[in-house]
C-alpha cells in the first residue's frame, strides 16, 4: 500500500500522508530517500509514533510537549514548539552552513598554505629534506595562531539579520543549492593557498639567500627565510577570516592582533633563550630591517585585496545563479 502510495505521489512536490502507523511512515520517508537520493530528508514528530520515521530521515526533529520526550531523545534536534522550524531552519540552519562550510574551506586553506612552501623549498633544495621553520612554532599553528578568530566566526559571524533572513525564504537555498561548499570552491580555496604559498618561498628566500644551495641543500640564511615565512603565513591566515567575516566586531579585531601578537611573542621568546638552536636570534636579525615590515605589508594586503576580490567576485556568481533557478 505504501510503495503504490508513493508511486501515486511521484510526480508531485509534496508527499502528505495521514492515518498510517509508525512502521509506515518511516517506510514512506526511506522510499522517498531511495527514489531521490540527492536530496535531502526532514521528519519532524512530537510522540513515540514517529521515533521511527525521525531515525529514518536525514535530519530528525523532535517536539517536546505533552505527548512525552520519545521524539526529542531520539532527534538531531529538539525544539519546544513546532513553530520554531522556521526559526531553525532558515535562520540557524542557513547560517550554520554557511559558517561551517567556510570553517572546513578555510582549515584545508590554512594547512594548504602553511604546508606548500615545505614542499615547494624541497623543489629548490634538491629534497635534501631541511625543515624551515621552528618546529615549536609549527606545532603551536593549529592550535594557538590560528584557533581562536576561526572559533568566534563559526559561533558569531552573521550575514544578515533574523528579521531578514525569516522575511527572505530564498536566502535559504544556498544550503539546497551547495553554494559554499563543493568541488569548485575546494579546488579554488586550495589553488588560493597554492598559489600564495609558492610565490612567498620565490620572494622571500630570492630576497634573504643566496641564488643557489650549498652541497647540502641549505640556502644562507635559510632559518631568517623559513622564520619569515612562516611570519607572513600567520598574519595572512588570521587578516582571512576578518575580511571574510560579514560582520566585523571589536571583539573579533583583538582575537586577531592578540593571535598575531602572541605568535611573535613566542617567535621572539623561542630564539632568544636557546643559543644553541639554529634560528637563534633570528627575530632580531628580521624585526630590525625595514623591508621586513614592507614585505609583511605587501603580502598582507595584496593576498587579501585579490582574495575579497574574488570572494565578492563568486558571491555575485552565485546570487545571479540562484535568481536565474528560481525564475
Amino acid at each position: 500500500m505504501v510503495k503504490s502510495f508513493i508511486d501515486l505521489c511521484l510526480g508531485a512536490n509534496v508527499v502528505l500522508a495521514c492515518r498510517v502507523s509508525p512502521k509506515q511512515k518511516a517506510e514512506i520517508v526511506m522510499m522517498m530517500r531511495e527514489r531521490n537520493p540527492d536530496k535531502t530528508t526532514l521528519a519532524i514528530g512530537d510522540g513515540a509514533n514517529d521515533v521511527n520515521m525521525i531515525t529514518a530521515a536525514h535530519i530528525g526533529v523532535g517536539i517536546s510537549g505533552l505527548e512525552g520526550q520519545q521524539a526529542a531523545r531520539a532527534s538531531d534536534y529538539s525544539i519546544g514548539q513546532f513553530r520554531f522550524v522556521k526559526n531553525m531552519l532558515f535562520h540557524h540552519g542557513r547560517e550554520n552552513y554557511r559558517r561551517n562550510t567556510y570553517a572546513i574551506a578555510y582549515m584545508f586553506y590554512k594547512n594548504v598554505l602553511l604546508v606548500m612552501p615545505i614542499w615547494f623549498y624541497g623543489v629548490l633544495s634538491r629534497f635534501s629534506g631541511t625543515q624551515i621553520y621552528n618546529l615549536q612554532l609549527y606545532s603551536a599553528y593549529n592550535v594557538i595562531f590560528t584557533a581562536v578568530p576561526v572559533i568566534w566566526f563559526t559561533t558569531w559571524d552573521k550575514e544578515y539579520t533574523r528579521e531578514v533572513l525569516l522575511k527572505r525564504p530564498r536566502l535559504y537555498r544556498i544550503g539546497l543549492e551547495n553554494v559554499y561548499f563543493n568541488n569548485s570552491v575546494f579546488w579554488r580555496w586550495f589553488f588560493y593557498a597554492t598559489w600564495q604559498g609558492i610565490l612567498m618561498v620565490m620572494v622571500i628566500f630570492e630576497t634573504m639567500t643566496e641564488n643557489s644551495p650549498n652541497i647540502d641543500g641549505m640556502y644562507s640564511d635559510l632559518f631568517a627565510a623559513g622564520s619569515y615565512v612562516f611570519s607572513c603565513i600567520v598574519i595572512v591566515v588570521n587578516m582571512k577570516i576578518l575580511i571574510s567575516s560579514f560582520e566585523v566586531t571589536l571583539i573579533l579585531l583583538l582575537l586577531v592582533i592578540a593571535s598575531i601578537a602572541i605568535y611573535f611573542v613566542a617567535f621572539w621568546f623561542i630564539t632568544y633563550y636557546n643559543p644553541a638552536a639554529d634560528d637563534f636570534d633570528v627575530f632580531y636579525e628580521l624585526m630590525t630591517f625595514s623591508q621586513s615590515y614592507m614585505t609583511i605589508i605587501f603580502f598582507t594586503f595584496s593576498y587579501v585585496l585579490i582574495d575579497a576580490g574574488m570572494r565578492y567576485a563568486s558571491l555575485e556568481i552565485n546570487a545571479i545563479f540562484i535568481r536565474r533557478k528560481e525564475l
